[in-house]
């Protein structure tokens, strides 16, 4: 009795040939899908790599702000999708700052510096060859916010370099008006201490001649004319003997309350003449007088207060 041998079934080699397509074309769609997501994460890691450069470079001391804008753009170009054909440039006032390879084409993304609310420049990135569209042109969106991020730390570092700028030159001028202020103040004194020994040497010389010159002469008028020119005249001698005091001064502090009489009635009292004396002298009645020592008295402040006023005056 002999064996048969099964003959294989068509239709189920048919439906496994199938399967296997199937899972073929399941493994090359995950193929695909796990390179373009690791292309992905690549760009992303470019990008971030890219703002933690930019970040690294702006923490950077003693950089000047044209040295930090180059070596800004100078990073940008690796971080996009096609670095060997990429460029970059940086317009801040005025002032151009762009990769060795820089030419302005079609093929661009460009993004505003704000500084304090105004525009300060322009940022570009261009491809130097066309490429397929993709997002925005031949740029991914994700590139378009790496674009607006850098303008934004820029934007940042201008302000902030523009306040310690600021602060630097606000601290110059303050030493700069500091120390003008010690000049002028040491100017000052030097100039006081000048007038001083000016009035001084003055005093001394006006002292000297009223004694050497001005008093004998008055003496000597005093024993000539009648009695009221004498009390004039040992008025007047007094007064000139007094010309170097501060009393002068003092009673010059009250002209803007005492008329001109008033001032001469207290220079009178001050030499130790009565009202009767006074008013002889002036021409003027005694109840007259009385009626201006009460004036200079509320004048003076010393109104019902049991101070003398001839003493006041003395003591002035």
């Amino acid at each position: 009795m002999g064996h048969t041998v099964e003959q294989p079934d068509i239709e189920s080699l048919v439906r496994r040939n199938r399967e296997l397509e199937q899972l073929e074309q399941e493994h090359r769609r995950m193929e695909l899908i796990f390179k373009q997501q690791a292309h992905n994460l690549q760009e992303r890691m470019k990008e971030i790599n890219c703002l933690y450069g930019i970040s690294k470079i702006l923490e950077q001391t003693g950089l000047s702000l044209e040295e930090t804008f180059q070596k800004v753009v100078n990073i940008i170009p690796p971080s996009w999708q096609y670095p060997e054909i990429t460029c970059a440039q940086l317009l801040i006032n005025d002032q151009s700052f762009r990769t060795k390879n820089y030419k302005n084409t079609f093929w661009k993304q460009q993004t505003e510096i704000i500084a304090y609310g105004e525009p300060m420049g322009i940022l570009t990135v261009c491809y130097l060859e066309k490429r397929p569209d993709l997002d925005e042109g031949a740029f991914l969106a994700e590139e378009r916010s790496l674009i607006n991020a850098i303008a934004e730390h820029l934007g940042r570092t201008i302000e902030r370099k523009m306040a310690e700028n600021e602060l630097r030159e606000s601290r110059r001028k303050l030493k700069e008006q500091n120390q003008q202020l010690k000049e002028k103040n040491i100017a000052l004194r030097e100039v006081m201490s000048q007038l001083r020994e000016e009035k001084a040497d003055l005093e001394e010389r006006v002292l000297a001649n009223v004694e050497n010159l001005l008093l004998p002469l008055v003496k000597k008028m005093g024993d000539r004319g009648s009695d009221l020119d004498k009390e004039y005249l040992r008025l007047l001698e007094e007064n000139i003997a007094q010309l170097t005091s501060s009393f002068g001064s003092k009673i010059g502090h009250f002209n803007q309350r005492l008329t001109p009489r008033e001032s001469e009635i207290c220079n009178m009292i001050r030499a130790g003449l009565g009202s009767k004396e006074i008013g002889k002298m002036l021409n003027i009645s005694y109840r007259s007088v009385e009626t201006y020592r009460n004036h200079i008295r509320k004048k003076l402040g010393i109104t019902n207060k049991k101070i003398n006023l001839t003493s006041y005056l003395s003591g002035l």
